[in-house]
């Protein structure tokens, strides 16, 4: 119904991300074939619900030569934040396309609950040797909805030092995406306009080229110990404004909306990713211990920490919970609203996703062998994001009104490996 919301897209990330993380089908023993599935369920209570599919696989032609495919299908449903003000009265919002509408009641979060959306995403590789202790890998990516297409490229190299102890590597990656949302790209500032009422447009598609690089070591510390650092470095060039997000223009006294402006970011952005792990073997399993910062051009800085302890139960079992806490500021151009009479400023956003917030998500994975070479694993995970939900400065009812709302999130994955 409505046009694809970033929301989305984030938590399309988010789920990928998991997956891979948790190691859809567990540490299955190396084989010729090797294939992972899971499903991954995902839901805001009121919000955003997700329903993912994974199958990928690899497959090892001996002498160092791997090959491997992934395909996700996801659909989304929900509703999603606007980036518009509560207000003390009911307010009617146009829905992008500009053929419909919908109301949010007096003190509420305005959200437009009739989004549907359903993605493909299809992507591959192979590694090759490059002599006895250099490898070189090299993949494609595409995915598409019906308003938003991605189309990438990876190459990376990496060489075994020190008897095979250490491990530089290096990467590139390239994407180029579109965006073609529903009723066209309004222009930047452009006002809310009544049902079947013209909005201004800027002419064609959005599309934007993102590039990668990456520079990592992994170093053997011990016969228990691995430690992993890495360096990104991450450019972006293009439109980067979500079509659907809205600023609420406010009466500087009474905090009253007044007028509801699509937003508009800048079409640049430059990101610096330090990573770092330690994973170490330990009597009951293995631990492993991550930290992240990113910081970017947009004034947004990161700080990522996550641990997950690995238990084995028997020769045939595993627990593992999982912690992870995160920390962002808000980007230079982030606001709650903005106030009538004042000049616009360059570029504005109200996503929460770019303002400041902590979130913590608590999990827990159990996978267990169900046979020779297969392998059953269940997670369940528990995420909270919290932000300034009375910002200081806030006018007449705005200061009553919750402005960042609690998001909370369950995730639920069934995941299945075997290999021949």
């Amino acid at each position: 119904m409505a046009a694809t919301d970033r929301t989305f897209r984030s938590i399309r990330g988010a789920l990928s991300a998991a997956c891979a993380l948790a190691g859809v089908g567990g540490v299955a023993p190396s084989h010729a074939t090797e294939v992972e599935t899971a499903i991954l369920g995902y839901t805001e209570p009121n919000r955003v619900s997700a329903l993912e599919t994974v199958v990928q696989a690899r497959h090892d032609f001996g002498s160092g030569r791997l090959a491997n495919f992934k395909v996700v299908y996801d659909a989304l449903t929900g509703a999603s934040a606007s980036g518009a003000v509560p207000g003390a009265a009911v307010q009617t919002f146009t829905r992008p396309s500009g053929r419909g509408s919908y109301e949010t009641a007096p003190g509420e979060t305005p959200l437009d609950d009739t989004f549907r959306d359903a993605r493909v995403a299809v992507s591959g590789g192979v590694t090759l040797p490059l002599g006895r202790l250099s490898t070189v890998s090299a993949g494609l990516y595409g995915s598409g909805e019906h308003d938003y297409t991605s189309l990438g490229a990876n190459a990376s190299l990496t060489r075994d030092f020190d008897r095979r102890n250490r491990t530089l590597s290096a990467g590139l990656s390239y994407s180029q995406d579109t965006v073609t949302p529903e009723g066209g790209r309004p222009i930047p500032f452009a006002a809310m306009t009544p049902v079947g009422a013209d909005l201004p447009r800027l002419a064609g598609d959005g599309s934007k080229d993102v590039m990668d690089a990456m520079l990592g070591l992994t170093q053997v510390i011990d016969r228990a110990t691995l430690v992993q650092l890495t360096y990104s470095l991450s450019r972006v060039d293009g439109y980067q404004t979500d079509p659907y997000k809205l600023v609420s223009v406010v009466d500087p006294v009474s905090g009253a909306p007044v007028d509801q402006l699509f937003e508009n970011r800048p079409d640049a952005r430059t990101k610096h990713i330090l990573f770092g792990r330690a994973k170490r073997q330990l009597s009951h399993g293995a631990v492993d211990l991550s930290y992240r910062f990113m910081t970017d051009d947009w004034g947004i800085a990161s700080h990522t920490v996550e641990l997950r302890d690995r238990v084995a139960l028997g020769a045939h079992g595993y627990l593992q919970p999982h912690l992870r806490w995160y920390r962002q500021s808000a980007a230079d151009f982030y606001t709650r609203w903005l106030s009538d009479g004042a000049a616009l400023p360059d570029h504005a956003t109200a996503d929460y996703r770019l303002g400041e917030f902590n979130a913590w998500t608590f999990g827990l994975e159990h996978g267990r062998d169900v046979g020779r070479d297969h392998r059953v694993t269940v997670r369940v995970e528990y995420y909270r994001q919290a932000g300034d939900a009375h910002p200081a400065g806030a006018p007449g009812d705005l200061a009553d009104f919750d402005l960042f709302p609690v998001v909370d999130a369950w995730i639920f994955q069934l995941g299945y490996s075997f290999g021949s």
